[in-house]
């Protein structure tokens, strides 16, 4: 394959990437605004308390000032804890493995750029251990007032 290929199929895989977190976000923006809704007219609550109860409900944070008193309320709150729950952690989750994906693909980058010089004789292999330099140990035996 080509660098130019890979790097294509690289592209469109972060294109659907990006497009499932979209996808993921609307769903679970429909899920809170749609049981806010529900909570607001069955229980009649301010909408503004019906989104705060189901965010987090839907986060697990789980606070418990504000619970339904209805039993139409309770067993809707059952099914939509469920579904809702599982929705928003798979949909933070995708988004974490993106961040770490994307850190991810920045120190790969980093690193494939880095040079490491190999000694290739043996005898360059002997001077790099010993960390002989032959400018250094000639001059450290010049005889002084003599000129080059």
């Amino acid at each position: 394959m080509k660098k130019e290929e890979i790097l294509r199929m690289e592209e469109d895989e972060h294109r659907k990437f990006h497009r499932r977190i979209i996808y993921i976000t609307i769903v679970i923006l429909l899920f809170l605004f749609g049981g806010a809704t529900y909570y607001h007219y069955i229980e009649g609550w301010r909408y503004l308390d019906a989104l705060y109860f189901t965010s987090y409900t839907l986060t697990t944070v789980g606070y418990g000032d504000i619970v339904p008193k209805t039993d139409a309320g309770k067993i809707f709150t059952i099914f939509y804890v469920f579904a809702g729950v599982g929705m928003v952690l798979y949909g933070l989750s995708i988004i974490a493995s993106h961040f770490v994906e994307v850190r991810e693909e920045f120190w790969l980058e980093k690193i494939s750029n880095i040079k490491i010089k190999h000694p290739k004789t043996f005898f360059e292999k002997l001077m790099s251990f010993f960390n002989f330099e032959s400018d250094k140990l000639v001059k450290g035996y010049e005889i002084p007032g003599k000129r080059k």
